[in-house]
């Protein structure tokens, strides 16, 4: 017997709505943002762009960016249920934010990527700052 799924869809995310979902992806995943609900919440509600990938009514994906609207975009996370993943729900996550922000109106599009995940984000035309001659630096409280 064949069981099909509802189409995977992607919509602008809404805390109250979404959040027990997407605080799941970040569990789901390890992330430490999970440890403190509370917190996750508001960096979420302050991103200033969010999506949601929706099978049904379950959240299946989740990203945010952060921008000056202006110059600059900072995507922030990109998370894909672990029994969802390689189906295309990042790409589409993805490029929804890439979207969101076209290159001919912000100078740059940039985010950290953990090691492994190099090849998807060159997939989606992204390239490493050492290719412009750039050095990338972070301050972490790690």
């Amino acid at each position: 017997m064949t069981t099909t799924r509802p189409p995977v869809l992607i919509h602008e995310a809404d805390v109250a709505e979404h959040f027990a979902g997407i605080i799941g992806l970040y569990q789901a995943h390890g992330w430490t943002h999970a440890s403190d609900p509370a917190r996750l919440r508001i960096a979420i509600e302050h991103s200033s762009f969010a999506v949601v990938a929706l099978e049904g009514t379950r959240v299946v994906g989740f990203a945010r960016a952060m921008s000056d609207e202006a110059f600059a975009v900072y995507i922030a996370d990109i998370l894909v249920a672990p029994d969802r993943q390689r189906q295309g729900i990042g790409r589409t996550l993805a490029e929804a934010i890439l979207h969101h922000y076209p290159m001919d109106r912000f100078h740059h599009q940039v985010l950290v990527a953990e090691r492994g995940a190099e090849g998807f984000y060159r997939r989606l035309g992204m390239v490493p700052v050492t290719s412009f001659g750039l050095t990338a630096f972070i301050r972490s409280g790690r």
